[in-house]
């Protein structure tokens, strides 16, 4: 048997090189054929072989069709996510640099993201905490879940409905671009079937909490500094209302303050473009859909009461 430390035979890599040019363009071709003319030569060749089909199966990891496509083909119907809060821009033909072209062009994410612990769960999906390997940095991840699914369990079932929403929570979050609202930075599918987008995670304590410490004196918090709070929650509702964007859900439990004074109106899920059929109102559900639902709202009130 040869050596495979030894370098492959050149007159076997040239044979290959033919044999792909016939292969390539649709040309039918026998490679045992070829083995079986060239004896001495057999063991390059498929060895050359292997190499060539590793190399495909690792380019075929990076899929280069939309995240629509793919969602259609993974659960069967195309959720439609079309949530556009503006006209689509012109790709811009400024940037040519090899490196912007390979982040444009994306690339295989299966090691990008390390999962550090579970943040909140809701009826429509968890968020997770998560470290961004590429850029270094902590965010959070909120994926959707499917009944009766964990986020590190098998490929969910998930209701058309609810991942219609949860898509276009992602996208009109997205386009909201203002201080006072959570930046969406990408939208994918994982190796396993899950959607999720990811944001920045948000490090401080909810409106209600702010509430409490003003009634209390704690942390010299007081009225007028959390009017200042509330301030800053109007400007982002306005600015949403600006875009024809209405919440739907905005509650003490949604708007949190950081330790730095930031505000942010958080989760997006029941927002409603207006002017714009709400083809995802995962409040017009069937009758067994509506009751577990429920469920999940019932618990979300025990855990809430200010809801």
């Amino acid at each position: 048997m040869t050596d495979p430390s030894l370098p492959l035979d050149p007159r076997a890599e040239e044979l290959f090189r033919e044999y792909l040019a016939r292969v390539d363009p649709g040309e039918p071709a026998d490679f045992e054929a070829l083995c079986r003319a060239n004896p001495n030569l057999a063991h390059d060749l498929r060895e050359l072989r292997r190499a060539i089909e590793i190399a495909r199966r690792l380019n075929s990891s990076s899929d280069d069709r939309t995240l629509s496509e793919r969602l259609k083909q993974k659960f069967g119907t195309d959720p439609g996510p079309t949530a556009s809060l503006d006209d689509e821009p012109r790709p811009d033909s400024g940037a040519s640099s090899k490196l912007f072209e390979r982040l444009r062009g994306g690339g295989t994410r299966g090691t990008r993201y390390k999962l550090l612990g579970e943040v909140a769960r809701g009826g429509m999906g968890v968020i997770l905490k998560i470290w961004d390997d590429e850029l270094r940095r902590t965010l959070a991840m909120k994926v959707v879940l499917g009944r009766g699914n964990e986020p590190s369990g098998q490929t969910p079932v998930v209701d058309p409905n609810m991942l219609g929403r949860f898509l276009e929570e992602a996208q009109v979050t997205g386009q909201l671009d203002h201080p006072g609202i959570v930046p969406v930075h990408e939208l994918g599918l994982d190796a396993d079937g899950r959607v999720y987008f990811t944001m920045r995670l948000v490090k401080g304590e909810d409106l209600r909490s702010i509430f409490e410490k003003v009634r209390s004196g704690e942390d010299g918090w007081n009225q007028v500094r959390a009017l200042g709070v509330l301030l800053k929650v109007c400007e982002a509702m306005s600015y949403a209302h600006s875009k024809k964007v209405i919440h739907r859900d905005l509650k003490p439990a949604n708007v949190m303050v950081g330790k730095f004074g930031e505000v942010y109106v958080m989760d997006w899920g029941l927002a409603r473009v207006l002017g714009r059929e709400d083809s995802h109102d995962i409040r017009l559900a069937s009758k067994e859909q509506m009751t577990a639902l429920k469920t999940a709202r019932q618990e979300e009130r025990q855990e809430t009461p200010d809801s």
